[in-house]
């Protein structure tokens, strides 16, 4: 079990055939032999899934290509996909958080190129993790559910009491390897979360709890949960007994207790709000005013690293670097582009952005950097009832009307397809009784 150096790229050939080889590519007897690690090299790999891949798989590769940073960006597959998705799976299906399931898959990055690899390329090593004949036999091994269960099994062990959701991913990935190379997994632990954050939405549907936030016109703070499921509060509006203290114009959702807002007025100011409780009441600290220019109408975080802001027309993209962020640590002020006279905006997932015209159409962006972006015009007309949308992944949107105080629920059974086709209504959460002026969704709080 050990992340070994990468080789250099072999053949086009080689990375054509990445999936289902029987036999390892032939190599030149000079070249360094090759390590599992090796991410275009040519090994005889076996399914994860028994059922294959699916279209949701293979249009979740093309998000993360560009959305990732360090090894595997542009060499995601549907088939790799497939494969992270079976971790994920087998930590969700433990009750473990995100977390765990982002070591998990770091540790792939760096073992196997998330690869359930067949031939014993390093040893006798087998499977995502190549883990030694020491820890299971080979059908075990090659079975990403069991390996995964085992790979947490040590992990407990090595890190009782929880030890292992504060120590670093790095640390805990090699605890449980004991690599010859422990630096390799923490230059990884940021994709592996981007990877977690992309496929755990889908691992067994809408399902779990929505968490909303709110402001009133008065600027008390609200927030508001909803079971994805059935379109159901979980939890009445609880109202915080303090307001804000400005006037908001924008508000995005970066984490459980985590907001960024702007104030309306000259200046652009950026205040971060630190929310302690949403039980009974919504409990938060004085807003910490961050720094001025941010005049943006509209703002979307997309819970994984990028704060999307339009402001006449121009949308903007930023790099947040922490969980609860420093104007220091929101970094880029990348220009997208010019042009999105949207009227609302949300994100649905890494890189991806959906909005409403007041015209009615509703569209989904996928934003690859500057000047580059692909349209979807998921819906022509009938969308300009809603004066806010927002969104905790999942392929879950909620529309808001403030004619009435009512907000919509839909599903998209596949939101990265650009197709609308496979949009549905599901109903009405609340008629009545939404009298918010901001309203944004945790992202990917959907699990």
């Amino acid at each position: 079990m050990k992340g070994l150096p990468a080789r250099a790229a072999v053949t086009a050939t080689a990375l054509i055939a990445l999936i289902g080889l029987s036999h390892p590519a032939m190599a030149d007897p000079t070249d360094p032999p090759m390590e599992a690690s090796d991410i275009t090299a040519a090994y005889a790999t076996v399914a994860c899934d028994p059922g294959g891949t699916t279209s949701t798989d293979a249009a979740l590769a093309t998000q993360l290509n560009s959305a990732l940073d360090d090894k595997m960006r542009g060499y995601m597959t549907a088939y790799r996909v497939s494969c992270a998705r079976m971790v994920i799976k087998a930590v969700h299906d433990r009750g473990l958080p995100k977390r765990a399931a982002a070591i998990a898959i770091a540790t792939t990055i760096v073992e196997s190129s998330i690869q359930n690899i067949s031939e014993e390329v390093d040893h006798d090593s087998l499977g995502l993790f190549q883990q030694r004949a020491s820890w299971g036999s080979r059908t075990q091994r090659l079975n990403p559910t069991w390996a995964t269960n085992a790979f947490l099994d040590k992990m407990l062990r090595v890190y009782p009491n929880d030890s292992w959701q504060t120590a670093p991913i790095g640390e805990v990935c090699q605890a449980v390897q004991v690599s010859a190379y422990p630096d390799r997994y923490q230059v990884e632990a940021s994709d592996a979360q981007i990877i977690v954050n992309a496929i755990w939405p889908y691992i067994d549907g809408p399902n779990g709890v929505a968490s909303v936030y709110g402001v009133l016109s008065n600027g008390l703070l609200t927030y508001t949960s909803i079971d994805a499921a059935t379109g159901k509060r979980t939890s009445g509006a609880e109202v915080s007994a303090v307001s804000l203290g400005f006037k908001p114009k924008a508000m995005a959702t970066l984490n459980h207790n985590t907001l960024l807002v702007t104030e309306d007025g000259t200046g652009g100011r950026l205040y971060r709000v630190d929310v302690i409780t949403v039980r009974d009441t919504v409990i938060f600290e004085k807003p910490v005013f961050l720094g001025t220019g941010w005049t943006h109408d509209l703002l979307a975080y997309d819970g994984s690293s990028y704060l999307f802001g339009i402001a006449d027309g121009a949308l903007r993209r930023y790099k947040l670097t922490a969980d609860k962020p420093a104007l220091a640590d929101i970094t880029g002020n990348t220009l997208i582009g010019n042009g999105f006279t949207l009227k609302t905006l949300t994100a649905t997932g890494p890189s991806w952005i959906l909005g409403t015209t007041s015209a009615g159409a509703l569209i989904s962006y996928k934003i690859n950097g500057a000047a580059s972006w692909q349209r979807y015009q998921l819906r022509d007309t009938t969308w300009q009832v809603f004066d806010q949308l927002l969104s905790p992944g999942g392929g879950v949107y909620y529309g808001h009307r403030n004619a009435e105080g009512s907000v919509h629920r839909y599903f998209d059974e596949n939101p990265y397809d650009g197709r609308g086709d496979d949009l549905t209504g599901q109903g009405v959460v609340d008629t009545e009784g939404w009298t918010q002026v901001l309203l944004s969704a945790n992202p990917d709080t959907v699990t």
